[in-house]
Formats: structure tokens, C-alpha cells, sequence
């Protein structure tokens, strides 16, 4: 392969759009931005003030995150009202249960 070659193999390699994120990548961006300072960086574990909260239904992270409020019959884990709205991450949620769902899977991650 001559050095013209080369340098046009890299060029064309470096120029490729980077792959899509998934839903569950972006969520780990959204956890990690704003819900590890409670919560543990890893979801299936406490955290200093929060629960474990791998695998939590989308009704349930909506409702805390958006309206510091509980879905009907849901039991909390923890009787502490620490947890501040977070109105921005409207248009996050799904990411974000996306992340927990795949936390859930790999619990020692």
C-alpha cells in the first residue's frame, strides 16, 4: 500500500459519522450528570441518600423525577423527601429507564 493510499484509507475512516448512541447509553449520561450525587453510580446499589433504583418503571421515574411524586400503590423504599424535581429531564425519561432497565440486567457492573 503506498503512503497516498494510506493517508486515504485514514481520511476516509476518520470522516464516518460516529454511531448513534442507544436510548440506554444516553440514560447513563442523564444518571450520571444528575442522579449519582444521591443515588449510587451503579443503580443496583444504595447510595448516600438514595435507593437502589435498577429496573424502575418508567411511571415510576417520571412521577419522582418530574413531580417528586409516587405512582398509585407504589411503596417507597425510603422515607426521606431529599429528592429535588428535575423538570429539565422531561424529554430524558425514557433514556433514563432505558439506563436503569440495562443496570438491572448486570447487577455487578
Amino acid at each position: 500500500m503506498t503512503l497516498t493510499a494510506v493517508f486515504a484509507f485514514a481520511l476516509a475512516a476518520c470522516g464516518r459519522p460516529p454511531k448513534p448512541m442507544t436510548p440506554a447509553e444516553q440514560g447513563r449520561i442523564v444518571y450520571m450528570t444528575n442522579c449519582v450525587i444521591c443515588h449510587n453510580a451503579n443503580p443496583n446499589l444504595p447510595g448516600s441518600q438514595g435507593p437502589p433504583i435498577a429496573g424502575s418503571s418508567r411511571e415510576l421515574v417520571y412521577d419522582r423525577v418530574i413531580f417528586l411524586k409516587y405512582p398509585p400503590g407504589y411503596t417507597p423504599k425510603r422515607a426521606t423527601h431529599a429528592m429535588r424535581a428535575l423538570p429539565q429531564l422531561k424529554d430524558r425519561i425514557d433514556d433514563l429507564t432505558a439506563f436503569l432497565a440495562e443496570a438491572a440486567k448486570t447487577p455487578n457492573r
